[in-house]
């Protein structure tokens, strides 16, 4: 039994809801994310590829995956390969424990797990800068860590509340992220205060969330126009589009995360006893947050660091401290 189970792990992983899937969505988002950004800036794209352009990002990505291979002389080789392969594997996990996986992997206490997973995902992007001599990106990793550490205080705080209104309501969740998916939209019924400390939480969630994906006005780690890109100024070929996958899949894991937590999940639907209804209204909603973040992404200013940083600490953070004291007074 424990090999069977083992084998369909291995599966869920590699398929669907795990590095297939991954791919598949990428594809699918970045042309969104074109598509958005065309009509946004009046651009129009030089070639397309499939139907309505759609394999164009899956070209692209091509076209750097078959590059060749060059590392500066006293870049680390092997080490960022294999700390971006980490990466990609726990953006990969982090799939396996929502509702979205048909056998999930969930306990009690599980978002601990997810917190860890996530916080893994963005330090192997910081190792990939600091894995190359340059100034430029030492700047980019500089400021990608002043990002992390001012973002990820409230995005914890945020992502809490949900999870420790879930638990009050059904003390068997126990703090566990699937289960607090699957009761998501009772959240906002549940009391006034609950409520209350729903909506505060999303609004911080959603700008902490940002800050995490460097969404505009959050994205001055590469600035390309300033400091050359910044972590990524010494990447190209298949290691800048290793970077770009684990940055794509973030996009995509992330903002699932969102809607499973603050937007109902699948309500109106119970995925447990629907599941492709579940699954359709999970990705209905989950389009919707992607096309405003691309939207909030073309058309905001970029912030210098300083104001960005000062930002995330005096905003998105006091509303999720608020929001998680009004959560575990309920």
């Amino acid at each position: 039994m424990m090999w069977v189970d083992l084998g369909n792990y291995i599966l869920q992983s590699l398929l669907y809801p795990g590095l297939l899937f991954i791919i598949i969505m990428i594809i699918f988002t970045q042309w969104i994310y074109r598509k958005v950004t065309g009509r946004v800036q009046y651009r129009r794209g030089p070639t397309y590829v499939g139907p309505f352009g759609l394999l164009q990002p899956f070209a692209d990505f091509m076209k750097l995956l078959l590059k060749e291979d060059v590392v500066s002389r006293y870049s680390a080789k092997i080490a960022p390969v294999i700390v971006a392969a980490l990466g990609v594997g726990a953006i990969t996990a982090l799939t396996l424990m929502t509702p979205l996986a048909y056998d999930p992997v969930h306990a009690p206490f599980d978002i601990i797990v997810f917190f860890y997973l996530a916080l893994w995902t963005s330090l192997s992007i910081m190792f990939l800068g600091l894995a190359t001599p340059n100034p430029y990106t030492s700047l980019g990793v500089g400021r990608y860590m002043a990002l992390l550490v001012s973002a990820e205080p409230a995005y914890v705080s945020s992502f809490l509340v949900p999870v420790i209104i879930a638990s009050k309501i059904d003390p068997s969740i126990e703090y566990s992220l699937y289960g607090s998916s699957l009761i998501s939209y009772q959240l906002w019924t549940s009391n006034v205060f609950s409520f209350i400390a729903m909506l505060i939480a999303a609004i911080a969630g959603f700008l902490a969330m940002m800050g995490i994906l460097e969404i505009k006005p959050f994205d001055f780690p590469e600035a390309e126009g300033e400091i050359y890109w910044g972590v990524f100024t010494e990447y190209g070929g298949p290691r800048l589009a290793l970077a770009f996958f684990i940055l794509f899949a973030e996009r995509i894991v992330i903002p699932i995360i969102y809607v499973l937590l603050f937007l109902g999940g699948s309500w109106p639907i119970d995925i447990s006893t629907n599941y492709l209804g579940g699954l359709l209204v999970i990705f209905a909603k989950f389009i919707v947050v992607f096309i405003l973040l691309s939207v909030i992404d073309n058309v905001m200013p970029r912030f210098t660091p300083a104001q960005g940083v000062r930002f995330l600490w005096k905003y998105p953070l006091i509303l999720a401290i608020a929001a998680l004291i009004i959560a575990l007074l309920i």
